[in-house]
């Protein structure tokens, strides 16, 4: 069984930890929330004469909404927008290297942005490129003699890598460290750490050139996304919307991530038009309407749409009854009766035909020379006498609502008005009440969602043209759940140990028939790691110090990203890669304890990960991350 955990990890290497930082608050909203907005009335003359109506037969039926700073997208007047810096870099805005951001306003911000990389020794540089600024031997820092040639990093110092003091395992200045070889079977980095040259956390290494390797240290907040990070400041490392996915289960299409204060992957500014759910800077989704209606954008009635790109909404279904157009589902409007008489709607005797305040033919003042005698003969469609009301089948002439098209309700008649039909107590799909035999009628879903009809994943539950519930925005618990927690924890010493364990929390109830266990985490000697997994009263040993084979010392190989499985094609007890990570997948390795003590199960409550690093001095690392995939019943 093959885990899927769920994050992206960062893997942009680069970055000065001692450059300026951006204000660690850079990753929530951040955007003007006192932006200028507009409204339009949709019934709003804009013709020179206020008192003429227009009557035309083209009309602009959508409303767009607007471009403001703050939505993710680079518009007109913006340099950037949040995650989107239009294609801009540090090195485009005359810098030599860094990391380029965005402000609040939608300006580009360069206060994260280095000289370093331009090929001139600047201030706080010993060297850039092929400038080697004072010194550009190694006899010049009496690291060995003159015919040795210096070198210069990328982070701009020097690279003793040519010095043949540099390999001699001894740290000696300027020097950072001195890297394994013959001499040393670790690196020497004179008691540093990435902590202690300003990084947040990390694994420090040393370069074949002297220097520390800061690849796998990071920084959150420096604009440079490094190590374990997902993103900093404006960089995802190569990512975009598009690697990520949204709730339909698609990709987004559409948008530009954000970075949070902690340095994780953002994606409220993304969208999938389509989708059944606003997102990004959607103004709505067909499906998802946020709760306007034709009403809400200033007309009588209808049935609002939404874009085809969720830019705006559909007007072209609603009505606006009272202008004197007769649009959409209207018989008539005002005064215009769009040419009926009474006559024309089967009254010989004549009368005076009106319009109803809700734009429908109004024959109630028509006349019908045998109205009202009882009997259905004439023009009359019915004849319920003087009362109109509790009509025979036959004083119906044998119709009912549902004849008519209507989906239910009680037909009457207006006789002795006219003999016409009353159907004022007809109801049908689409009139946006929920009648008897409906579950829901437009957006109106009488309170229901997809929680309630069910779906532990929750989801846009939508309404049919049927008037029965579509579940297929809705999202179901899934089969096999995985849940993970990611996690910056130290291990050093005999910590954290039992005290201290890795808690994953599992909400929903099912009974456990698999499990797997991944973990993710940096050690210079997993050889002296142990694991073991908790849950109900229940424990396993997943990986007791493993060596290739049964080392005394165990696997010295650094660093451990390894799925746990009871079905895995090689033992985790006898694993040792000869490259990093020591410990990985694939294959899955088979724990030293079967999982499969927590079959039978409620997978509900505490999944716990519990370290014990069996050296006490000199090895440390970080666990990244703990992911628990359990198949239920």
């Amino acid at each position: 069984m093959t885990l899927a955990c769920l994050n992206f990890a960062a893997c942009a290497q680069g970055g000065d930890p001692s450059a300026d930082t951006l204000d660690p608050t850079f990753g929530d909203d951040g955007f003007d929330d006192e932006a200028d907005e507009s409204t339009t009335d949709p019934t709003q003359e804009t013709g020179t004469d206020a008192g003429t109506e227009d009557t035309s037969d083209t009309e602009d039926t959508t409303v767009d909404a607007g471009g403001e700073c703050g939505n993710g997208v680079v518009e007109a007047g913006e340099q950037c927008d949040g995650g989107d810096l239009g294609g801009a870099t540090c090195e485009s805005e005359g810098f030599g290297g860094g990391g380029l951001l965005c402000t609040a306003d939608c300006t580009l911000d360069t206060s994260n942005c280095t000289l370093c990389g331009n090929g001139v020794v600047d201030e706080d540089e010993e060297c850039d490129g092929e400038d080697l600024g004072e010194s550009s031997t190694c006899a010049d820092l009496n690291l060995g003699s003159a015919d040795e040639p210096l070198g210069c990093t990328a982070d701009c110092t020097y690279d003793f890598g040519q010095c043949s003091g540099c390999g001699d395992g001894i740290v000696t200045p300027p020097e950072e460290c001195e890297p394994p070889g013959d001499l040393l079977e670790k690196a020497e980095l004179n008691g540093e750490t990435c902590m202690s040259l300003g990084f947040d956390d990390g694994l420090l290494d040393c370069t074949e050139g002297c220097t520390f390797n800061t690849d796998s240290c990071y920084i959150c907040g420096d604009a440079v996304q490094q190590g374990q990070e997902e993103c900093d400041g404006a960089d995802f490392g190569d990512l975009s919307c598009g690697d990520y996915i949204a709730m339909s289960g698609d990709p987004y299409d559409s948008g530009s991530l954000s970075c949070g204060a902690d340095c994780s992957v953002d994606t409220s500014n993304c969208s999938l038009c389509g989708d059944g759910v606003i997102t990004g800077a959607e103004v709505c989704d067909p499906g998802d309407l946020g709760g306007e209606t034709c009403q809400s954008q200033g007309l009588d009635g209808g049935l609002l749409g939404c874009n085809a790109d969720c830019s705006g909404f559909d007007l072209s279904a609603c009505t606006d009854c009272g202008d004197g157009v007769i649009e959409g589902d209207e018989q008539c409007d005002f005064n215009n009766l769009g040419g009926e008489s009474c006559v024309s709607q089967g009254f010989p005797g004549g009368g005076d035909l009106q319009c109803t305040l809700e734009c429908v033919l109004d024959t109630s003042q028509c006349a019908d020379n045998f109205c009202g005698d009882g009997i259905v003969n004439g023009s009359d469609e019915c004849d319920c006498g003087n009362q109109g009301v509790n009509c025979t089948a036959a004083q119906l002439g044998n119709q009912s609502c549902v004849g008519l098209g209507f989906d239910g309700g009680a037909l009457a008649c207006n006789s002795p008005n006219n003999c016409g039909y009353d159907t004022t107590g007809c109801y049908e799909c689409g009139d946006g009440n929920v009648d008897p035999g409906e579950q829901c009628d437009g957006g109106n879903l009488d309170g229901e969602s997809c929680t309630t009809q069910g779906f532990g994943g929750g989801g846009s539950l939508g309404c049919n043209s049927s008037c029965g519930f579509d579940t297929s925005g809705c999202v179901d618990v899934q089969n096999p759940f995985t849940q993970c927690v990611n996690t910056s924890v130290q291990i050093s010493g005999a910590g954290p140990g039992a005290a201290n364990p890795i808690i994953i929390n599992v909400p929903d109830s099912g009974t456990v028939t698999d499990v797997d266990v991944s973990v993710d985490c940096l050690h210079t000697w997993p050889g002296d790691l142990v694991f073991t997994v908790s849950h109900g009263g229940q424990s396993a040993i997943i990986m007791d110090q493993p060596g290739a084979p049964a080392s005394t010392y165990g696997c010295s190989t650094d660093n451990i990203d390894a799925v746990f499985d009871d079905e895995g094609s090689q033992t985790a007890e006898d694993t040792c890669n000869i490259t990093a990570p020591g410990l990985g997948s694939p294959p899955n390795l088979t724990p030293n304890n079967p999982l499969s003590i927590f079959d039978g199960a409620n997978m509900s409550g505490n999944w716990n990960l519990i370290i014990d690093d069996t050296f006490s001095a000199g090895d440390d690392g970080t666990l990244l991350q703990f992911c628990v995939t359990v198949t239920w019943n």
